[in-house]
């Protein structure tokens, strides 16, 4: 008998160590892979270079924030168009690329805080006559009767469709690039983005022949752009918001925002930490 009750206390204890060891590996479990939705053809902020590879601002620091929260992330590139869809369906986790924040987004989903700001430009050929103009009024009237390209979907085309619907014909594009070649080649007269794509294609060969025009079109005088650009995410995700917050927090405090902005832009575009989402407030 006493053997009998040794094998049962032996084969007890060994029972309860393997369900402490199993319980604690599941505490200890890492947590499930972020995945990145980007459109990839918004340069600076999101683009690929010539061996296929994403590239730019938002992939710097989405990089940054995941090794900032200790977590594996990967990339994946799609048009625009159907980034939005398809987060809600799940495919991803987080967009980055240059996104605005507005209210009228901040109604369906969530954003992280604030990390960079820019304003929107007219852009036009060197050659069309359109720069000297100093107010946006003065801008608006030398558009008149012109044919304007916008990226659809976007913070310019909402700038587009609020302070020069008939004034003039409007032309829709796809991503960035097909909009700077048809600006190129003269199908349109000008054409409204984002500064920041219009730094990088300006400095590059092709775009030498454009100049960005004045005046910048801020986001503190049309206030419905929104404050800035963010991370996006389904509203339904507070942890992740709160880690993907405090890692932006982290590195905007350390300065590594303005590093990795001074490479792509060459200035300064980081916004100043979000105090409440910096103590986890959302």
């Amino acid at each position: 008998m006493p053997g009998i009750l040794s094998s049962v206390r032996i084969g007890l204890v060994a029972l309860f160590a393997g369900v402490l060891t199993f319980s604690t590996a599941s505490a200890e479990a890492p947590k499930s892979e972020i995945r990145i939705g980007t459109d990839g053809s918004y340069r600076p902020w999101s683009g690929t270079n010539a061996a296929g590879e994403l590239e730019g601002f938002d992939i710097e620091l989405a990089t940054a924030a995941c090794s900032e929260m200790q977590r594996k992330c990967r990339f994946i590139s799609q048009p625009w168009e159907g980034l939005i869809p398809a987060l809600e369906q799940g495919k991803y986790d987080i967009l980055v690329g240059g996104i605005s924040i507005t209210p009228q987004r901040a109604k369906r989903f969530s954003f992280t805080q604030s990390y960079g700001n820019l304003p929107i430009n007219v852009a036009a050929r060197k050659s069309a006559g359109l720069n000297g103009r100093k107010t946006w009024p003065d801008l608006k009237l030398a558009l008149k009767d012109k044919t304007i390209g916008v990226q659809s979907g976007t913070q310019s085309q909402k700038f587009v469709d609020a302070e020069l619907k008939g004034e003039v014909t409007v032309r829709l594009y796809d991503n960035q690039d097909s909009l700077n070649l048809d600006l190129l080649a003269g199908r349109i007269d000008a054409a409204v983005a984002g500064r920041s794509p219009w730094i990088d294609f300006t400095r590059s060969d092709n775009g030498r022949d454009v100049e960005v025009l004045s005046p910048d079109l801020d986001f503190a005088e049309f206030s419905y752009l929104g404050v800035g650009v963010g991370g996006l995410m389904r509203k339904n995700e507070p942890s992740l918001l709160d880690d993907w917050d405090k890692a932006l927090c982290a590195l905007k405090q350390r300065g590594v925002v303005t590093q990795i902005s001074q490479k792509w832009f060459g200035f300064d575009i980081a916004t100043a930490p979000d105090v409440a989402r910096c103590q986890g407030k959302q």
